[in-house]
């Protein structure tokens, strides 16, 4: 299941080696997302010595697997981010994301980064049929606090009839390709890159990571990561979900041009254009990650097939999302170690929040000004803003932890496990994740998320274990995807 954006570029390629040997560095950065990069490379350009460490390959993450839609107001809307904190909230928000798609753009044209970049428009509409359910007053009105200039959405070419909202001057690119090209800047500047070197531990205390063949002393390291490895405190009131994405070719019609978002509840669409092949994507079914109900691409599939003459679909991804409980992104200094630093609580928004908390990162670490930092700072407490939600996501831990360690179901043999199918299942007391593939083998691992020890679920739309209660994934052989998890699922002997 790739995305659209490897058209033209080869994910897998390993352009950086493995790191073999033990260093000694300034900066350490964990992951080689839009975040690591774009913090390296400024970091590298102030002369520091900087190492980045990518468990797969650069793009193989998030960023790889983002709609590359790049704006300054937030997919799930300026409003709850007004009435939660306030209008100068809001209009911080605006201004500093808009720097930050402007610091993509200059980057793109100074390092020579070909990856479509173009300005484009954002739409916020609401289908005709659904006008009853939502109103665009309230977001309206906040978007004019921030400083936007909002016009009438009244241009849109549609397969169905829209009200909405139109915000001009903001850009789409190819984040896979603009990543590429940024890790290759960073690579001139003198930043080590190292691909398929997973990080299984960090003594934040003495600055040491351990990867599975070396050993790296960092004065200053970096969770680059979405959210931070290991167990933090701001993981406890982070909502975990997923989201999925689907492109198509059109038989005849009309490719919507910008960056569309329709509130029906929300599917977002975008237009792409490669090899002289046009391309629609669509992007929708957000569900908590680990509770998955149904064919989420199928969905998808169908919800174009609705609305648009669709020849062939060509493409399926997903991608990972973490969203604050008082609805802005934690970027600085995790709490208790003044060497480490952290950015996460992205949400939907995570390439402008990603190259924003770069510059952050950057500055903080030379111990300069940022204007942004006390806006984001990640040790900032908001109780007020911040309880409902962490009160709601310790609840749904709890359920999971009760449910699942007393509610598996036993299996007497493995036999009883056909082939295509997966089942977390208790066997002599221990709790496993069993799946025989279509060919018949075999593969039993411990169920047990190594993080905080929840149970994970299977994830068969795209064949991974999924931990429900703070987002670690691992693929079917139980090595680690993404999320704070550091080791594998244990690995045991199927027996008979």
């Amino acid at each position: 299941m790739d995305a659209i954006w490897t058209l033209g570029s080869d994910v897998a390629a390993g352009v950086f080696p493995t790191l073999q040997e033990d260093r000694e560095v300034d900066v350490a950065v964990i992951g080689a997302g839009i975040t690591g990069m774009s913090t390296a490379l400024q970091l590298a350009e102030a002369g520091r010595n900087v190492l980045v460490l990518e468990s797969h390959s650069v793009g193989y993450g998030v960023t790889g697997g983002s709609t590359g839609n790049l704006y300054s107001p937030l997919a799930s809307g300026l409003a709850s981010i007004r009435s939660k904190w306030d209008s100068t909230a809001v209009a911080d928000v605006v201004t500093s994301r808009a720097e930050a798609v402007d610091r993509i753009e200059a980057w793109v044209q100074q390092y020579g980064i070909e990856c479509d970049f173009r300005r484009t428009p954002l739409y916020r509409v609401v289908p005709s049929a659904d006008e009853a359910n939502h109103s665009l007053d309230d977001e309206r009105d906040a978007m004019a606090a921030a400083g936007l200039t909002v016009t009438d959405a009244d241009d849109l070419e549609l397969p169905f009839e829209t009200r909405g909202l139109k915000v001009e001057n903001q850009a789409q690119f190819n984040p896979l390709h603009y990543l590429q090209g940024l890790a290759q800047a960073a690579s001139r500047a003198g930043v080590a890159i190292h691909e398929h070197s997973p990080v299984r531990e960090v003594d934040d205390k003495h600055g040491v990571i351990v990867t599975d063949t070396a050993r790296i002393t960092a004065q200053h390291i970096v969770h680059a990561t979405h959210t931070p490895k290991g167990i933090s405190m701001l993981q406890g009131g982070m909502l975990t979900s997923r989201e999925y994405a689907v492109s198509a070719r059109l038989s005849q019609g009309h490719y919507p041009e910008g960056i569309l978002w329709v509130l029906d509840p929300f599917h977002s669409l975008r237009s792409y254009r490669h090899g002289g092949e046009q391309y629609l994507m669509a992007i929708g079914e957000k569900h908590k990650t680990g509770e998955h109900q149904g064919d989420h691409y199928q969905k998808m599939r169908e919800y174009l097939e609705r609305h648009f003459d669709v020849a062939s679909f060509t493409h399926e991804w997903s991608a990972q999302q973490y969203t604050s409980p008082d609805g802005l992104p934690y970027i600085g200094r995790m709490h208790g170690r003044d060497n480490v630093y952290l950015a996460t609580g992205f949400a939907a928004d995570g390439l402008v929040w990603g190259t924003l908390a770069g510059s952050i990162l950057s500055d903080l670490i030379q111990e300069r000004d940022n204007p942004w930092h006390a806006r984001y700072d990640a040790r900032r407490i908001t109780p007020g803003k911040s309880a409902s939600q962490y009160a709601k996501e310790n609840a749904t831990v709890a359920k999971h932890m009760f449910k699942d360690y007393l509610g598996t179901d036993k299996l007497k043999t493995f036999d009883d496990v056909a082939p295509g199918e997966a089942r977390v299942a208790t066997v002599d007391g221990e709790k496993l994740a069993v799946r025989r593939d279509e060919a018949g083998e075999l593969k039993v691992l411990s169920a047990v998320c190594p993080h905080m020890k929840c149970i994970v679920h299977w994830n068969a739309a795209e064949t991974t274990w999924d931990c429900p209660c703070h987002g670690s994934r691992f693929d079917a052989n139980g090595e680690v995807i993404e999320g704070p998890a550091y080791e594998m699922l244990a690995r045991r002997t199927p027996g008979t």
